[in-house]
């Protein structure tokens, strides 16, 4: 009897002596000398938003405000981070934006039946970062149920959580790093992929929001290199049919009441395949166009010709452009003029190859760098690399939103990394899948606040 009561008094005891630590540790860790910090025991579990006050947004410097910068005799605003470089209504307000701000406007007013939005970046935004999140945001708003495009295979089809995506191991992909990609055919994903004996992909829906059903699959491809085969047999769930790739981009379309599950092979291996898009008939997509280790000069491979048939064949509404962590390879490299050389007729070329097509360049976001044996800082070169990204969107006349100073300018990203809620990796480049909401959420009330000024102020 004693026993069970001496067991029974130091379960007492420990139960208190941990719910003083805990009260220490959370509420007064100063009681616990200089070498402890706050920390919140239940971060893991708390809703990330950003009208949360979490540990972390209370430490994160606050952006810069609202600011306009001189362009010969024009005024830009920079306001939500995105650049005012366009439309001026009938009471003298500029948006940012301003094609796709009038086509989100006929959308809602259901005057324009869909929208579509290629997001391109590096590994910043694989596995679907961010733009799962922007893309939710969005089609709660606008409607729409589909994950958009999704490649025949990728280094991330394991863990992204917006489709599921398997594939034979046979396919032979060609890329933006391949030595043999000229006559490749490559699409603006960086990638064709071309069949051997029975290759085939598989997807099948998640059970998330807006994509828990399969409604317009659209199967896209390319063109043969020369004096190569034009004709094949390609099979969508067991239908086949013949396909003639005559053009340099190609698009075949069916429709599905509501299905889970798209099997997709292809008879050619000369033929390049290019993915699968994932539609309904209305409402707004966004395509993930990520692509590991590259800077955006890689673009410099399509022909204008090409990226014209791509918005012909397969138009879009914004494209959306976020490049800098590999730029960012020496943390003392703070010259970036070679870069912009080379980025900005590319930046030109694109604009002329979707004149009606709004473009956002999106500025590097923070790096970070140990610079001192123990001390992470902000790299030397993120913000010249800022202040060339602008003065390219500024040069090439098209809008620009500034990641680096929303997420909170100098060291965000050590507090993103440090803080209690963690919103980045350990690398201090990388932000995880609640940083990636957090920058969503940037992008989509900037959008939305140029849309809703747009929107009371038009007539």
């Amino acid at each position: 009897m004693n026993q069970k009561k001496n067991v029974l008094l130091f379960n007492i005891l420990f139960f208190l002596l941990l719910l003083t630590a805990t009260f220490l540790f959370q509420w007064r860790p100063e009681l616990l000398g200089n070498n402890f910090r706050t920390i919140d025991i239940l971060a893991d579990i708390k809703k990330d938003t950003l009208q949360t006050k979490d540990s972390v947004a209370a430490i994160i410097k606050k952006p810069k405000p609202i600011d306009t910068v001189k362009v010969g005799s024009k005024t830009i605003v920079i306001r939500n981070y995105i650049t005012d470089s366009g439309l001026i209504n009938s009471s003298g307000q500029q948006y940012a934006l301003s094609d796709f701000i009038q086509h989100l406007d006929e959308l809602k007013k259901h005057k324009r039946r869909k929208i579509r939005i290629a997001y391109f970046g590096d590994s910043f935004i694989e596995g679907d970062l961010i733009t799962q999140d922007l893309r939710k945001q969005l089609q709660d708003y606008f409607g729409g149920n589909g994950v958009g495009y999704v490649p025949i295979t990728s280094v991330v089809a394991g863990f992204r959580a917006t489709v599921i995506g398997q594939s034979s191991d046979n396919w032979n992909d060609v890329s933006f790093k391949s030595d043999d990609k000229a006559d490749a055919n490559l699409f603006i994903s960086g990638h064709s992929f071309f069949s051997d004996e029975n290759s085939w992909v598989n997807y099948h829906t998640v059970d998330r929001p807006h994509l828990n059903y399969f409604n317009n699959v659209s199967v896209l491809y390319g063109m043969p290199a020369e004096d190569k085969l034009t004709n094949a047999i390609l099979t969508i769930n067991g239908k086949q049919q013949t396909i003639n790739a005559t053009q340099h981009f190609n698009v075949v379309d069916e429709n599905f009441d509501s299905i889970k599950n798209v099997r997709v092979s292809i008879s050619s291996k000369d033929i390049p395949l290019y993915g699968a898009a994932f539609e309904s008939d209305d409402g707004i997509y966004v395509d993930n166009f990520s692509f590991r280790g590259i800077t955006g000069v890689e673009f410099n491979y399509f022909t204008q010709d090409f990226l014209e048939q791509v918005q012909k064949t397969r138009p879009y509404d914004l494209l959306i452009f976020q490049y800098g962590p590999n730029l960012l390879f020496r943390p003392d490299l703070t010259d970036f003029s070679w870069y912009c050389r080379k980025m900005q007729p590319i930046l030109k070329k694109i604009k002329d190859a979707f004149p009606q097509t709004s473009i956002l360049l999106v500025s590097t976001a923070d790096k970070d760098f140990n610079y001192d044996g123990g001390t992470w800082r902000t790299e030397d070169g993120v913000e010249p690399l800022v202040d060339g990204q602008y003065n390219m969107a500024r040069s090439t006349n098209i809008d620009f939103f500034n990641l680096y100073h929303a997420m909170g300018g100098e060291n965000s990203l050590v507090n993103w990394v440090e803080g209690d809620t963690t919103y980045a990796n350990k690398d201090y480049t990388h932000v995880n899948s609640r940083g990636g909401k957090r920058i969503a959420n940037y992008l989509y009330n900037a959008i939305m606040n140029d849309y809703n000024d747009f929107e009371k102020h038009a007539n």
